[in-house]
């Protein structure tokens, strides 16, 4: 017969810790010994442990937040672009569409071709001369 479980502090610093390392729910729950329905019972009766969850949740990302901020203080490029494309996406998300329009065989189009294609596809010519 197994025992059965009880939320004390020591379980909700578990599931807070597993929360901060990213783990679902079903991970939190079979790495603490105990089965996913009945955590889930637990999480929807008690508002400690849904706090616990949520807690870990915000800890896992500032601390990787701030890791990721570090790297991109020190000059890892990598680290530079993903955090200002989840930061600004808007202004820093490559635009995948317009970049595919731009592979053309230039060779094989006369200038005013090309000023008649500019002209007609305003997102094109953003891309080509993004002051305008």
């Amino acid at each position: 017969m197994t025992k059965a479980f009880e939320v004390t502090q020591q379980v909700l610093d578990e599931v807070e810790e597993c929360g901060a390392l990213g783990m679902t729910m079903d991970q939190t729950a079979w790495s603490m010994g105990v089965n996913p329905s009945t955590l889930y019972k637990y999480k929807a009766q008690m508002g400690a442990l849904n706090e616990a969850i949520s807690r870990g949740r915000a800890r896992g990302i500032r601390n990787m937040t701030g890791n990721l901020k570090d790297q991109a203080d020190s000059g890892n490029t990598h680290a530079t672009m993903f955090y200002l494309k989840n930061q600004s996406p808007t202004e820093w998300a490559n635009d995948l569409q317009n970049v595919a329009k731009i592979q053309v065989n230039l060779s094989r189009i006369s200038d005013s071709e090309l000023l008649s294609e500019l002209r007609e596809d305003p997102a094109l010519l953003k891309v080509v001369n993004p002051s305008e």
